[in-house]
């Protein structure tokens, strides 16, 4: 339909065009001709308002709905994907939150089982340490190296060097109180409340014989203890 009304508009209007022509020369002329070609003009006028209106109500003449349609349809669809999108995230995100989650949880669970296992070690190797004889060990500490002792003794002597301790103990009693010249050499990693003239017990392992220079200039040579714990 709409290409009928373009023929007719275009129609029209070369119509208008021939008559405006030949109205221009019939008046210059004064020719009787004028009225037939009122006629032709009032003819071709309303084919021109009949192709308008035709072109007008053509519905390829409203205004483009489909592109409108077309706009917001791929308008919507962007916005679905990105929806999509987020949600994929969000829910990567969350995966990766309860994997994290789930990793520290299984960590913090084996140290903890770990600090069981050691500390039930650690109190079974109590339970079963031995004390040596002082005479016995003094002989020949080196063979005892690797022997898991515990004594109990007076501290003589306690340095400490940063986030490290020395300690010599005494570990024979008598009558008239704890014997300066049975004295074990111990090291321990790690720092304590005790002080000088404390009664201890303290559990670790021989390693041996430890050599020092005392201040007269005296080679000393004391049984060494690796200590890991002090009650």
């Amino acid at each position: 339909m709409d290409i009928v009304g373009g023929l007719l508009f275009f129609a029209g209007f070369i119509a208008v065009i021939i008559f405006l022509i030949m109205s221009f020369i019939s008046f210059i002329k004064k020719n009787g001709k004028a009225q037939r070609q009122m006629k032709f003009a009032a003819g071709s006028i309303v084919a021109t308002i009949v192709g308008i209106i035709l072109i007008v109500n053509s519905p390829d003449g409203e205004p483009a709905a489909e592109p409108a349609t077309s706009e917001v349809s791929a308008e919507a669809e962007t916005k679905e994907e990105q929806k999509l999108t987020a949600e994929e995230e969000a829910k990567l995100k969350a995966e990766e939150e309860a994997k994290a989650k789930a990793e520290a949880e299984a960590r913090a669970k084996e140290e903890e089982e770990a600090k069981k296992k050691a500390e039930q070690e650690l109190a079974e190797k109590k339970a079963n340490a031995q004390t040596i004889s002082y005479p016995q060990l003094k002989k020949n500490p080196d063979r005892h190296t690797g022997e898991y002792v515990k004594y109990t003794g007076k501290i003589i002597q306690i340095l400490e060097d940063g986030d490290y301790t020395n300690i010599r103990l005494s570990v024979t009693q008598e009558s008239y109180g704890w014997d300066s010249n049975d004295v074990i050499f111990i090291e321990y990693d790690g720092l304590t409340d005790y002080v000088e003239d404390d009664v201890v017990t303290v559990y670790g392992m021989i390693y041996g014989e430890y050599k020092y220079k005392s201040q007269a200039g005296w080679d000393i040579s004391l049984p060494g203890l690796m200590a890991d714990s002090f009650e």
